[in-house]
């Protein structure tokens, strides 16, 4: 399941948890009794061994996601295998806060998190940043795909600024993708999915995964992963020549290694290395068909430190991400500039608890480097510095306070500072009040502050612009969670954001149908809404959980909507379990939004899905599960032309797993 900020370690934990009480009952033996109780009584029963949420990614330090100083939602594996997801961005669509954002190509989209878009939001692996593509590569959602799905022990969500921490480009938030781990025995899953469209034209997706950890003797463990798949381009039934949906051939291959120097002391080290295409179909302007392909490369090497001495813990890296991206076409015409973006990392932090604080120290140093013919000398690069520091500290009994301060400086642009504070008010055990205050910052990349850079993207020219300022942006959010009984439990979160120097482009002339623009900044932006939802345990075997979010935003200068931003989104979901199956049902709801004078409306996916899962003997497990996708046959095309992104039509799905 989806567990939020509710998630704790009160009497009514269980109520979001079905997946872990089912297995406290069977492992203490108590299948009769589980028989007659009442869904109170066995939420009761549990409530003494139930587990919390657990976020690292809001103070870089373990803690119940329900009292962390931010607002959390942690999707764990569980319900990640629930889900029909190819990627990060299915993974997470339906948590509170985000909705989806066109990328105008192959019906592409990335996520928008509180209003603000997935360039604003930072994407990390175990804690080591990916960049955001989306303004450095055209019409990119690139950054969705380096880790595999199979490789994935949960996924963290953090709302709201975070540059006191992470700097640039977290100021709508934190994705965290936690990876699975090694255990002291070898241990691993086998996986293949397939799915189809229910029409005779309709594209059809295959995948293919392997996962394996365990140990090397007594002081070393290793883990690897490899996945494969593949999705045809989805036909656009209006005209055949052209692909409403991009197909993906995506391939990937990890391993990671770690080795105890001494009962405190860890070195790990690592390497993911991912290969993907996308093509569609596509028509010239003589109206001669061609295949439009983008080739893609990433890669991400890193090592570290870890120790643990008690009071005292410590942490040091170094890292390289590496990505390329090349577009050809079959016919004939000239591949487009290749471009690559190489990005390394040395970064490290203490933490150390003093009687009730809890302080934080830190640094990183960061080189990027991007390759592309538009920059003078066909390159550019800049680095980043940071030194921060953040103090958790108790003002009483059921008080906590956290007050962070980053200093970025920015070979390019100069320095910034991003403070953040907040509060964490244990009312009782039922209530928990937070919010707090954040500024947070992101930086221009190198295409839009270089001078010299000049880019065409078919009948458009873009320069650069040296006096490019970057984006900033000053939060508040205040929210409640209430367990209001032990099967139910509630929440909401008001959030107020105002955005300055928002980057953007203006346009310098036109000459026929050929524009030529320059980024430049508008002035201001507002961004306010509520987050609202519950948990509902019906009965032993039936939950209900819903989120939706209001949202509410405004060009400052022209008092107009800011585009592509839902008014309104709702995830909502029935799931049932009983013995080794379950079912579950689902609903996403977007609604309308505004796309440059256009009025887009609102749409509703649904979805169903069942699942069993058999034990085959003491260390194998086989899961099997079926689905069907968007039940109503959504075509977004059809609402308006003037979506910028695509949903997959009506489509079956089947999947197995062996955990060994």
């Amino acid at each position: 399941m989806v567990l939020d900020v509710s998630c704790s370690l009160s009497r009514g934990a269980l109520a979001r948890r079905p997946v872990a009480l089912a297995a406290l009952l069977l492992l203490a033996g108590a299948q009769a009794r589980a028989q007659s109780a009442t869904a109170p009584e066995l939420l009761a029963q549990a409530s003494a061994t139930a587990l919390p949420a657990v976020t690292v990614t809001a103070t870089l330090a373990e803690q119940d996601a329900r009292t962390a100083p931010a607002s959390v939602t942690v999707i764990d594996r569980e319900e990640l295998a629930a889900r029909n997801a190819a990627d990060l961005l299915d993974a997470v669509r339906g948590a509170p806060g985000l909705t989806l954002s066109p990328r105008q190509v192959g019906g592409r989209k990335t996520l928008a998190l509180r209003g603000l878009e997935g360039k604003h939001t930072l994407t990390l692996i175990d804690g080591r940043r990916i960049s955001a593509s989306d303004d450095v590569v055209g019409h990119s959602d690139y950054q969705y795909g380096w880790l595999p799905m199979s490789a994935i022990e949960r996924i963290e969500i953090i709302r709201g600024p975070m540059s006191a921490l992470y700097g640039s480009e977290a100021l709508g938030g934190v994705i965290n993708v936690i990876s699975k781990k090694p255990k002291d025995h070898w241990s691993g899953s086998i996986g293949v999915s397939g799915g189809t469209g229910l029409k005779s034209d309709a594209a059809s997706q295959f995948g293919s995964s392997v996962y394996a950890a365990g140990p090397l003797g007594q002081r070393a463990r290793l883990s690897v992963n490899a996945e494969y798949a593949r999705s045809n381009p989805t036909p656009d039934i209006d005209d055949l020549r052209y692909s409403e949906v991009e197909g993906r051939r995506p391939r990937n291959l990890g391993v990671n290694a770690e080795f105890d120097l001494t009962a405190s002391q860890r070195l790990q080290a690592g390497i993911s290395d991912g290969q993907e295409r996308r093509l569609y179909d596509d028509v010239n302007t003589a109206g001669r068909a061609y295949v439009n392909r983008y080739d893609l490369d990433r890669r991400q090497t890193h090592v570290g430190w870890t120790g643990d001495f008690g009071d005292l813990k410590a942490q040091l890296r170094a890292y390289r991400s590496e990505m390329s991206v090349i577009n050809s076409r079959s016919n004939g015409v000239a591949p487009t500039r290749p471009q690559d973006m190489q990005d390394d990392v040395v970064d490290g932090h203490v933490t150390l608890r003093r009687g009730s604080h809890n302080i934080a120290l830190g640094g990183e140093w960061r080189s990027e480097e991007l390759v592309n013919a538009g920059l003078k000398g066909g390159r550019d690069d800049v680095t980043h510095k940071a030194l921060f520091v953040q103090d958790e500290f108790s003002l009483g009994a059921n008080l906590m306070a956290t007050l962070g301060l980053r200093a970025d400086h920015h070979g390019l642009f100069g320095s910034e500072l991003s403070p953040r504070a907040y509060l964490v008010w244990e009312a009782s055990p039922q209530l928990v009040v937070k919010g707090g205050w954040g500024h947070a910052f992101k930086a221009p990349t190198l295409k839009q502050i270089s001078p010299n850079y000049v880019g065409a993207e078919g009948p458009h020219s873009f320069l650069g612009n040296a006096n490019v300022k970057p984006e900033t942006s000053n939060s508040l959010e205040i929210g409640a969670d209430w367990q209001a009984s032990s099967a139910l439990s509630l929440r909401a979160t008001a959030f107020h954001t105002e955005v300055k120097d928002l980057i953007t482009y203006k346009l310098l002339q036109q000459i026929g149908i050929r524009r030529v623009y320059q980024y430049d900044n508008i002035d201001a932006a507002r961004i306010q809404g509520l987050e609202a939802g519950f948990t509902l345990q019906l009965s032993r075997q039936l939950s209900w959980g819903s989120d939706a979010t209001l949202l509410h935003t405004r060009d400052k200068a022209t008092g107009k909507r800011l585009n592509d931003r839902p008014t309104t989104s709702v995830a909502s979901h029935l799931t049932w379990k009983r013995g080794g199956w379950d079912a579950r049902m689902g609903l996403q709801y977007t609604g309308s939004q505004e796309n440059y004078g256009n009025k887009l409306p609102a749409y509703t996916l649904f979805n169903v899905s069942a699942g069993y899962a058999m034990k085959l003997n003491a260390t194998q497990n086989l899961h099997l599960r079926a689905g069907l996708e968007n039940l109503g046959n959504v075509r977004l095309a059809e609402k308006s032309p003037n979506f910028g992104y695509a949903e997959l039509g009506r489509r079956v799905f089947v999947s197995a797993r062996l955990d060994f």
